[in-house]
């Protein structure tokens, strides 16, 4: 019986683990920009790879585009650089990631209201 109960917590342990695993991190602001969010979701290993999910939510009132860099935790190594345009009060579809490392950072920088690369917007956090 005790060996019952003991594989069975461990089943339920496993199961628990996998959804939360499974789960989208709640948003988060961008380090610069207020009016920009994102959230990550890690999907697990594929290969040798870390899988990820990503999407970014605007609260802007017009569209805007941007670059998102993504990086190891150290931010030795770029591991991705993209330009994104996202419509005014939407949120993006989800974006996959591979990378080799567990720990990553996202970092969005060169904010634009408009779908070029000019005029880029002022951080506004402190």
């Amino acid at each position: 019986m005790k060996k019952i109960l003991t594989l069975l917590f461990v089943l339920v342990s496993m199961a628990m683990f996998a959804q939360n695993r499974g789960d989208w991190e709640p948003w988060q602001k961008t380090s610069c920009y207020s009016r920009i969010s994102f959230r990550l979701k890690y999907e697990g290993m594929n290969g040798e790879q870390h899988q990820w999910k990503v999407q970014f939510k605007n609260d802007y009132p017009e569209l805007i585009s941007f670059n998102y860099n993504i990086t190891d935790k150290l931010q030795e190594y770029t591991i991705t650089t993209h330009r994104k345009m996202l419509e005014a009060k939407k949120t993006s579809p989800e974006i996959e990631l591979f990378t080799k490392e567990e720990d990553i950072y996202l970092l969005v920088d060169k904010v634009s209201l408009s779908p070029y690369p000019e005029d880029f917007v002022d951080c506004d956090t402190k």
